[in-house]
């Protein structure tokens, strides 16, 4: 009995071998599953990254058009800023140019600075100098001198060289000022050079005519021919007046800084009226007494030698707009000018002179030394004049 199974113990060994083989194909198939869920999460999960990459790449590549667009769009604003600047600079350039009439008539008078001034001045002395010649009063010098037979004689020969001196002068100075800068400089070295041929023949005249005179007659002739400034001399007056300004202030009471201020405001008007009474005083004496040499002339080397120096320099780069080449020949003009002011102001005669053939002769050296300055610069002006447009030109005559 005990080595026989019964059927009910085989029944449950087959049921429990069932159970087995069902949990084990449970099992494999929550694997399959886990493995099919893990695949399509991994696939999912690379899919999303591709998707994110893809974005941000073109998210970026939008970018970068983006910036090229605005870049280029910055190029041409700035490139069409340029253009209408142009357009608008050339504009103004054709304006310029319409307005002026062709060639140097262009240039009007009135519009040049301390340099024009100058030169201008210089061209016109020599026809002020053909007046002096034949306005001489001789008949108030035979009055002041009293002359003799021969002494008169002296005095005739002299009127007649000063009337052929004042006839040459009239042919031979120029007829009118030039507008070009180099052009005026040629005329004032033809007034020059007409200037100087007059004086060879006055000069030997008036030296025989003063030669015969004897001291009593010269200081006569001196007293009334001499300059306002040597007779009366504007230093002397401003030294007396400034000793009575300050005897003025010492018997003042200088209780208050107000009353200091009014005394000093008072001083200097008197100042400025006694120096303004002495210049009439000066213009009087130079219209009135009859001197040899030219009143045209007069400061002629100080008045050119301050203009060399002070040329405009940064106000023509600016206003006249040089170019490199322009700027360099300006430059040029520039140092030339140094050196011609600087040779002019040493062979000036620094002193007056004081009778008249001696002022003729100071006269005939700084006429010399002017010449010698304006060739000097005449060519370095020309070719830094040749070198500006019209409008350019325009610009540089009312600076210069």
């Amino acid at each position: 009995d005990r080595g026989q199974s019964s059927p009910q113990d085989s029944r449950g060994q087959n049921l429990g071998a069932v159970g087995a083989a069902e949990r084990g194909q449970d099992l494999r198939q929550d694997c399959e599953d886990r493995s099919r869920y893990d695949r399509r999460r991994t696939r999912n999960l690379d899919q999303w990254r591709r998707a994110q990459d893809s974005g941000r790449a073109s998210g970026e590549s939008r970018s970068g058009r983006e910036d090229w667009r605005r870049a280029q769009d910055d190029r041409h604003s700035r490139d069409e800023w340029r253009r209408s600047r142009d357009e608008r600079r050339a504009r103004e350039r054709e304006d310029v140019t319409r307005a002026a009439e062709p060639g140097d008539a262009a240039l009007r008078r009135g519009r040049s600075g301390a340099f024009g001034a100058a030169i201008e001045k210089l061209a016109r002395g020599c026809a002020t100098q053909a007046a002096e010649f034949e306005n001489w009063p001789f008949d108030s010098i035979n009055e002041t001198v009293g002359p003799d037979e021969a002494q008169r004689n002296a005095l005739t020969a002299l009127r007649n060289a000063a009337n052929q001196a004042a006839q040459q002068l009239a042919t031979g100075c120029p007829q009118d000022v030039p507008e070009a800068p180099a052009a005026r400089l040629e005329a004032v070295e033809q007034g020059i050079d007409a200037t100087l041929k007059a004086y060879d023949v006055v000069e030997p005249a008036l030296q025989a005519f003063y030669g015969a005179l004897n001291d009593e007659q010269k200081a006569r002739l001196y007293r009334d021919m001499a300059p306002a400034s040597s007779k009366n001399p504007p230093q002397t007056a401003q030294t007396s007046g400034r000793r009575e300004a300050q005897e003025s202030r010492e018997v003042r009471d200088y209780s208050s800084r107000r009353q200091r201020w009014r005394d000093y405001a008072f001083a200097r008007e008197e100042a400025a009226a006694r120096e303004a009474a002495a210049a009439r005083e000066q213009a009087a004496a130079r219209n009135a007494a009859p001197r040899p040499s030219a009143p045209g002339w007069s400061g002629m080397c100080e008045e050119l030698a301050a203009a060399l120096r002070n040329w405009p320099v940064r106000e023509i780069e600016r206003d006249v707009r040089l170019a490199g080449a322009q700027r360099v020949a300006f430059y040029e003009l520039v140092t030339s000018s140094l050196k011609a002011a600087d040779t002019l102001s040493s062979a000036c005669p620094a002193e007056a002179a004081l009778t008249p053939v001696g002022r003729m002769q100071a006269m005939r050296q700084r006429l010399s030394a002017v010449r010698a300055a304006t060739a000097a610069i005449r060519a370095p002006l020309a070719r830094f004049y040749e070198a500006l447009d019209q409008g350019q030109k325009l610009r540089f005559a009312g600076m210069s």
